[in-house]
């Protein structure tokens, strides 16, 4: 009992040891904010990449792709069909998007990806990310809407004129080169231009503008082709890799540009989006494929999963996650370098207590325990403030970014980075529960030697040395 008296006494009334609570409370807070701040942007990350990416991915080694795409596709079908809920034909690649505006054309690199819209949208998230100019979810398609035609300089004089006028047709033909017949969905950071402190980006293409796309030719003499686009809508993901590159057209046309056409209504493809159904392990799903579709075309076929196909990129942030946490356990380690400082003094100036306790029959279990106890309830009451502090910082997050933001006169956290409306967080038990561990387990450490310093005494030596 006398152990666990004096452990209460010396926690009540050794202030010294409040800077140690107050170490390991820091640490275990920040620890947890920092991991929990992490975890959340990783984690929407990760469903946003795998929103724009299906779960397996077929591609060929030429971006001019193959054209049996449907033969490719009943093979995948008759391997893993269980298993499969939809599949996507894709054509990628890298082009070359001219924004004409009124004073000047701006180009950009961009990836163009020709899909058709429906299919796409049953093997991922891609519908989610397509909005207006207003930042309306809109359903994906390349139809352009005559409204837009009707908005156009040539269109609104259109609407003025006679039919019967000898220029009707003339205007007419005028308005169809203002605006394409073929629809574009561009990325949202494609299409317009930020300003920083402004309520709302400045759009340099908006729905119905033009676009002209320039891109390589099929075959093996690669020559330069154009094709003009209206925009029908935007796409925001929220990652500007993606929002600042891609640009969807209509897989046909862009097959018929390209020279890829197959004369039967179809043409190649260099790339099938598979989507698993629920529960499958995408990884022994692509494997399945893999196998199935090499004998069809050795080594011309790469099948990999959205998270072997990002692996750089998610390895990165894993490695970044795993240093940053190395960096922030030093806090915590301090404290227990300062708790061990602590009880060297208190070891050196309690050495006649420690004797006078162990001539009354204190064992030298005893006397270890009440050092160890010690240490152990300064881990205790800091790891268990700082879990609630961190906890709580991390609830009201967002309310403390409004607060340093008004504070301090511009934006903690800039939505416009990530498109994030809010700073993302996710809290894992087993993570709270390794950081308050390991606090307790440095607490306890600290202690060891100090403990056994003092158990070793012998109760006359200790009493002469006073």
């Amino acid at each position: 009992m006398y152990k666990y008296l004096l452990c209460w006494r010396y926690l009540r009334t050794r202030y010294i040891a409040l800077a140690s609570i107050i170490s390991v409370l820091l640490g275990v807070a920040t620890m947890i904010v920092v991991n929990s701040v992490m975890a959340g942007f990783a984690e929407k990350m990760r469903a946003r990449l795998h929103g724009v990416l299906a779960d397996v991915i077929v591609e060929s080694f030429s971006l001019d792709g193959f054209q049996d795409s449907d033969v490719v596709m009943a093979r995948i079908q008759q391997a893993a069909g269980d298993e499969i809920e939809a599949m996507a034909p894709t054509m990628e690649l890298y082009g070359l998007m001219s924004i004409i505006t009124p004073s000047q054309t701006i180009n950009r690199q961009v990836q163009i990806i020709g899909i058709k819209t429906e299919e796409r949208s049953k093997t991922g998230d891609f519908a989610e990310f397509v909005l207006d100019e207003n930042g309306k979810r809109i359903k994906p398609t390349f139809e352009v809407s005559e409204s837009f035609r009707s908005r156009s300089p040539a269109g609104e004089l259109l609407q003025s004129m006679d039919p019967d006028d000898e220029f009707f047709e003339a205007m007419k033909k005028r308005t169809e080169e203002e605006v394409p017949r073929h629809g574009a969905i561009v990325g949202y950071a494609l299409a317009t231009h930020h300003q920083p402190g402004a309520e709302r980006d400045i759009f340099l293409a908006p729905m119905g503008s033009k676009v002209v796309i320039t891109f390589p030719s099929a075959g093996r003499t690669i020559t330069a082709r154009q094709g003009a686009f209206a925009v029908t809508g935007f796409f925001q993901s929220g990652m500007s890799e993606y929002d600042s590159m891609h640009v969807y057209v209509p897989i046909e046309y862009l097959q018929q540009l390209r020279g890829l056409e197959d004369g039967k209504g179809g043409g190649a493809v260099n790339q099938i989006q598979i989507k698993a159904k629920a529960g499958v392990d995408i990884n022994t799903l692509s494997e399945k494929v893999r196998k199935a579709i090499d004998p069809m075309r050795p080594m011309f076929f790469v099948v990999r999963t959205w998270e072997q196909k990002q692996g750089p990129l998610l390895a990165a942030v894993a490695i970044e996650q795993s240093i940053l946490n190395i960096l922030l356990f030093f806090i915590i380690a301090v404290a227990g370098f300062g708790i061990l400082a602590i009880f060297f003094m208190i070891v050196v100036e309690k050495t006649r207590d420690i004797g006078i306790l162990k001539a009354l029959g204190a064992s030298t279990v005893g006397i270890r325990g009440i050092f160890l106890g010690y240490g152990l309830s300064l881990g205790l009451v800091g790891a268990g403030v700082g879990m609630a502090i961190g906890l709580l910082f991390v609830h009201y997050i967002n309310d403390v970014e409004q607060w340093l933001s008004s504070l301090t006169g511009h934006k903690v956290f800039d939505d416009s980075i990530y498109y994030f409306k809010e700073i993302p967080t996710l809290v894992e038990p087993f993570t709270v529960a390794w950081i308050v561990g390991g606090a307790l387990l440095i607490a306890v450490a600290a202690s060891v030697w100090p403990a056994q310093r003092a158990a070793r005494l012998h109760p006359v030596q200790a009493l002469r040395n006073d």
